[in-house]
């Protein structure tokens, strides 16, 4: 679903008309941005897939004089609906029996190297899979891009995806995106 599509009803018809032009053209301006900005190939790539569409599509309604509690209150509901795809997608993987282990593979596999996370596992067992994310894209970018506000957005969303499954428990009290020292990851297996 598109923007014009999900927030029918909640924006003023013209700039409904309007949003998916001006988000397309917020996004080509932030991805030139980037690249003249000195981030990496693989940090531009996560960018664009993962960051920048909420920066643009939170832009687009500041620029078109929505307040910014409200343009961000839009930008989470649409991050929130998105999340609630990727929730239901990685509840049905938990129905495979062992499935703990893969996500532990997946999850080490996801933070290596410095790019995209600096992170130090506290523990990876078969019952827990904990690790402490002391630099984050989502927190770098969002600061760097004057909108440290909505990665927020991001933290919040993570607890739509891993929260409310069966065979996995989700605990984290504090995100960098948030104010916090650290991403205080922890899964456990139930």
């Amino acid at each position: 679903m598109r923007y014009k599509q999900f927030y029918k009803g909640k924006l003023p018809e013209q700039l409904l008309e309007r949003i998916e032009a001006e988000h397309k053209e917020k996004m080509k301006a932030l991805i030139r941005r980037s690249e003249q900005e000195g981030w990496t190939k693989k940090q531009r790539k996560r960018q664009q897939s993962n960051i920048f569409p909420n920066i643009a599509l939170y832009q687009v309604f500041i620029d078109n004089e929505i307040p910014k509690e409200k343009a961000k209150e839009l930008v989470k509901d649409y991050s929130f609906y998105r999340a609630r795809k990727y929730h239901s997608i990685l509840k049905t993987m938990f129905i495979i029996p062992g499935f703990f282990r893969v996500f532990r593979f997946f999850m080490r596999t996801g933070m290596k190297g410095d790019e995209i996370w600096i992170s130090k596992i506290r523990s990876d067992n078969v019952r827990e899979c904990s690790m402490d994310v002391l630099k984050c894209l989502w927190a770098d970018t969002c600061k760097s891009f004057g909108c440290p506000e909505i990665c927020e957005i991001f933290c919040l969303c993570d607890h739509i995806v891993f929260g409310n499954i069966d065979k996995l428990r989700f605990d984290r009290s504090q995100t960098l995106g948030m104010g916090g020292k650290r991403c205080d990851f922890c899964f456990k297996s139930r």
